[in-house]
């Protein structure tokens, strides 16, 4: 080797080991202008409430999109309704609660027909305009509020009022079986889904009358004002009764499904009535509406169907 390329070599090794400590030496002062940055921690804390708020505002929307889909639509209030609400919908409702009453699998309980009344109520007229209800027409509905009274009193608002005929007896009384508690429990479980139909679906009604058939008794005492003997006795009287339903009094009723009231799909037979998971509520809702029902005839020569209270039954 020349003595120039020595020279040359020397002075390269020199300039490379004066270069390295001087690159080593820069890496930990950038380091330290890193860590010294005054924004470097904001910045962090920053970015960490971004992705925060970012996961929560997710978390809210998933909930409240699975909240959504698990309320779903509204529930219905029943499976049917008439197509009509308001003229010829009280004669659909009957026509579709009476073929599911029955007093056994072959013997259906009565036959409903819609009550011409002479009341403000234009839906009831029209709807018993179109029906072939036996009763007279232009009847008006009066309650005797207290039974030791003689006053009455015309009910007031629009009524609608259902005639349950009996099937096979005289006179609209049922032909089949025998007059019980539990076919008068029935009867009113009937008359109250008419009532509940009606007021859920018939517009501007404010009471519903059900007249049931007739064969119900009631004991009537034949005693003096003299202290009871061993003569006294008591003797059954044949009395028509109707169910008075006012829309206050079963607007809670209205307000949840139909079968949250009457919750079996298909009514009980009278045999099994007394035991049917419902028939405690229909005798509550019901006992405050039982009336006796008699036909007469006003001065001015209306036809009144006069109410008046019966006791529990």
């Amino acid at each position: 080797m020349s003595e120039h390329e020595q020279i040359v070599r020397a002075t390269d090794e020199h300039v490379a080991q004066a270069t390295l400590p001087r690159a080593a030496s820069s890496a930990p002062r950038r380091a330290t202008r890193a860590r010294s940055s005054p924004y470097s921690a904001r910045f962090r804390i920053a970015t960490a409430m971004l992705a925060g708020l970012a996961i929560g505002a997710v978390i809210v929307a998933v909930s409240v999109l699975a909240s959504g889909r698990s309320a779903g639509p509204t529930a219905k209030w029943s499976d049917w309704s008439p197509s009509d609400g308001g003229t010829l919908g009280a004669r659909e409702i009957a026509d579709h609660v009476a073929p599911f009453y029955r007093i056994s699998a072959v013997d259906q309980l009565s036959v409903v027909t819609v009550v011409n009344l002479t009341n403000s109520s234009t839906a009831a007229s029209a709807s018993a305009s179109a029906s072939s209800s036996t009763s007279a027409s232009g009847l008006q509905v009066a309650v005797r509020p207290d039974p030791s009274s003689s006053a009455v009193s015309l009910l007031s608002g629009n009524t609608i009022a259902y005639n349950l005929c009996g099937i096979g007896g005289p006179g609209c009384a049922i032909g089949v079986g025998q007059p019980s508690t539990d076919r008068l429990l029935l009867l009113r479980r009937e008359a109250l889904e008419l009532a509940l139909y009606t007021f859920k679906y018939i517009g501007g009604v404010d009471n519903v009358v059900a007249i049931l058939p007739p064969g119900h008794t009631e004991q009537t005492s034949t005693l003096t004002k003299t202290p009871p003997t061993s003569n006294a006795s008591s003797t059954p009287q044949s009395v028509d009764v109707a169910v008075l339903f006012l829309r206050g009094e079963l607007e809670p009723w209205l307000q949840q499904p139909l079968t949250s009231t009457l919750p079996e799909q298909f009514p009980p037979t009278v045999a099994q009535m007394s035991s049917a998971p419902e028939a405690g509520l229909v005798d509550q809702i019901t006992a405050r509406g039982l009336f006796s029902e008699r036909l007469v005839q006003a001065q001015d020569g209306s036809n009144l169907i006069v109410l008046d209270p019966l006791p529990p039954q």
